[in-house]
């Protein structure tokens, strides 16, 4: 199936990692947004701003472009109803991991994706696990249990540290899903369809349940309008992303997804002076090996 002018685009890898690191740095703050709210705002009510927001920004920029989204139901909707609820899930745990542990212990835990990532391409792709694959998975694993006795070993609680990492490893494997589906629908549909879909599917399924919580716990609209931010940056970090996969594979972008650990080691020093442990920047690191082991390329 040939793809549409606007979709088909070279391989441009020194772009895509550009694009990738500036999309990823979009959404640190948003994933610290628990921990930004300060318990004001429940998570769901959070999750829901961030998807609801960015249906309201994608359809303005629909009627913009005067893109025809409701001439026809998009073909890979079923699709798109996979990947928004996978990233309901991905960002619900991921803030709420980031709420109780610091923001880059959470964010190195869920660089955990790309060992589920290869699982999950064994499993239902039926691509091959080499020896590279087991070595990655090692160091990425070794990596994350000593970020996560880093974490139980602070000043957060066991069991709340238990919880958090628990919720990033849950966070990691709905964001290995989610990129599946992502790399598979960015090769065949533009970018307002891909975030109009995903974001007014996610936004209507959690409309009502986070209708009645904000009513039942009495959230005050100033809360809310406070992070009406979420759903443009948000937006505007999907699109540098959908980008970047348009220009190189998963693999190749990999280890700009893995940076994120610096940029959120930045940002929670920056807002909350968090400085991680010895045991969680080793853990970091053995995952930023993992990372590189999975991804780089074999001389020839």
């Amino acid at each position: 199936m040939s793809l549409p002018a606007a979709v088909s685009q070279r391989e441009n890898i020194p772009v895509a990692l550009l694009l990738a690191v500036a999309g990823m740095a979009a959404f640190t703050p948003i994933f610290a947004a628990g921990k930004l709210a300060g318990g004001l705002v429940p998570i769901a009510a959070l999750v829901w701003l961030r998807f609801a927001g960015g249906a309201a920004t994608i359809l303005c920029v629909a009627g913009v472009r005067k893109v025809p989204l409701h001439r026809q139901l998009s073909p890979l909707w079923k699709l798109h109803l996979m990947r928004a609820v996978c990233g309901v899930g991905s960002l619900a745990t991921a803030v709420f991991a980031a709420s109780v542990m610091p923001l880059a212990d959470a964010t190195a835990i869920g660089l955990t994706k790309g060992i589920f990532a290869i699982a999950l391409a064994g499993l239902i792709l039926k691509e091959l696990v080499t020896g590279r694959h087991w070595v990655a998975g090692i160091l990425s694993m070794v990596g994350a249990y000593l970020v996560v006795q880093s974490a139980k070993s602070g000043a957060v609680p066991t069991e709340v540290a238990t919880t958090g990492v628990v919720a990033a490893l849950a966070s990691a494997l709905f964001m290995a899903t989610e990129s599946l589906i992502m790399r598979y629908i960015a090769q065949r549909e533009d970018t307002v369809t891909i975030l109009a879909y995903v974001n007014v599917f996610a936004a209507c399924l959690l409309a009502g349940p986070v209708v009645w919580l904000i009513a039942a716990e009495g959230v005050g609209v100033s809360d809310l309008l406070a992070f009406a931010w979420l759903g443009p940056l948000a937006i505007f970090g999907q699109s540098l992303n959908i980008a970047a996969y348009r220009r190189a594979g998963a693999a190749t972008l990999a280890p700009a997804f893995y940076a994120t650990v610096i940029l959120s080691a930045i940002f929670g020093y920056a807002v909350w002076g968090e400085v991680p442990g010895q045991g969680a920047v080793l853990g970091a690191v053995l995952i930023l090996a993992g990372g590189a082991v999975l991804t780089l390329r074999r001389p020839s």
